[in-house]
């Protein structure tokens, strides 16, 4: 960060150019054959005036070069001195870079003006006209440059303050979508399971008597039907509980994928995890969209295909980052039904960023989810 000079409110940038060019002014007055009086008092002149090119460009640079013509006719001239040179550059080039299109030229046609009026003839030959606009355009037109590349910077700083806040609002909104679908899961298993219950309940009261052998396992399903309704609700409040966490708490990626595997395992689910590249750069809503895929397909598989194996493999790729959840031995034809909500839900992640989600049974009877998140170059 530029530190301030207080209380003129100039940087340190402001002033270290003009410094540099009174000392060599200096300097070069000692070691020339001219009036070093005068030298070095319009040294220090010039140099106070180059101080404020950034604020007042047209006015600095205007006064320069009418302090560097008087020093001309006072005993200094400028064809034996270097540092009067870099003068005029500095202050031409602060007129591209910081004064508007119209002040600026303005500001050069005067400059260049009053370079004739330092002693060329009154109709200055074709190679005079061609010294001065070397002397004084050049920089100029370079500063016009430096200008139209700073404009350029700051034009994609701020599409690129955009895009994250875009990537923020998409990540937040994905996160909201994936809570409303845990919520109607969670809805749907309590109203499943106590219909179950209450169907079994009713059964059993009116076997009670007659046949308390049919009565016994009437009430075993209640009882199944309640620890599986448990069970599954404590799983789903679990993930709602870490979607509804703080606004400080950082959103899950695609490092927090080994914890994800981890919880349901502890679950009873059989899954090994293998992660091919690093994961570290990624956007943040394709790192969110990576662990949200692969929590779905795990949920899938504890629920629909109970018994299997599944194995989950993340490649990190020049084009993009390739993910593959392939179950092997459950029952995986159940979640190929296209009626899935998860299913759905994970076509829906990966058309958001322009990819391409592949999922079904495979001909050695496994059932496989590969989805593909292309990355923007």
């Amino acid at each position: 960060m530029k530190q301030r000079l207080a209380p003129l409110g100039l940087t340190w940038t402001d002033v270290l150019l003009p410094a540099v060019l009174v000392l060599a002014g200096c300097v070069e007055a000692v070691f020339t054959d001219v009036d070093k009086l005068v030298a070095v008092v319009t040294n220090l002149l010039v140099g106070a005036l180059l101080v404020g090119r950034r604020r007042l460009p047209v006015v600095c640079a205007i006064a320069t070069c009418l302090v560097l013509v008087l020093r001309d006719r006072l005993g200094v001239p400028d064809d034996q001195t270097v540092v009067g040179l870099a003068m005029i550059f500095t202050a031409c080039y602060a007129l591209g870079r910081y004064a508007g299109l119209v002040s600026g030229l303005l500001g050069l046609a005067a400059f260049d003006g009053l370079v004739h009026l330092s002693g060329l003839p009154a109709l200055p030959s074709a190679d005079d006209v061609l010294w001065v606009l070397t002397l004084t355009a050049g920089p100029w037109l370079f500063g016009r440059l430096v200008l139209m590349h700073a404009r350029s910077n700051d034009a994609l700083a701020e599409q690129a303050r955009k895009l994250v806040i875009e990537q923020r609002q998409l990540s937040e909104r994905l996160v909201a979508d994936e809570r409303r679908r845990i919520a109607r899961e969670l809805h749907d298993i309590i109203a499943h399971s106590l219909s179950v219950m209450v169907v079994q309940a009713g059964a059993a009261d009116d076997l009670l008597r007659s046949n308390p052998t049919r009565a016994e396992h009437a009430l075993t399903e209640i009882q199944r039907a309640g620890r599986s309704a448990l069970g599954e609700t404590g799983r789903l409040l679990h993930l709602l509980r870490e979607d509804s966490g703080s606004e400080l708490d950082p959103q899950p990626t695609a490092a927090d994928l080994t914890s994800l595997v981890e919880v349901f395992r502890s679950a009873g689910l059989d899954v090994d995890l293998v992660v091919d590249g690093s994961t570290d750069g990624l956007p943040a809503s394709v790192d969110l969209s990576i662990f949200r895929i692969v929590q779905e397909g795990l949920t899938n598989a504890l629920k629909h295909a109970p018994g299997g194996h599944v194995h989950v493999a993340l490649r990190r790729r020049p084009d993009g980052v390739d993910i593959e959840l392939r179950n092997a031995g459950g029952r995986g034809a159940d979640v190929s039904t296209p009626s899935g909500r998860g299913l759905i839900g994970m076509r829906e992640r990966v058309a958001v960023f322009g990819g391409d989600l592949d999922a079904g049974p495979t001909d050695d009877g496994d059932y496989r989810v590969r989805a593909h998140l292309p990355l923007l170059v």
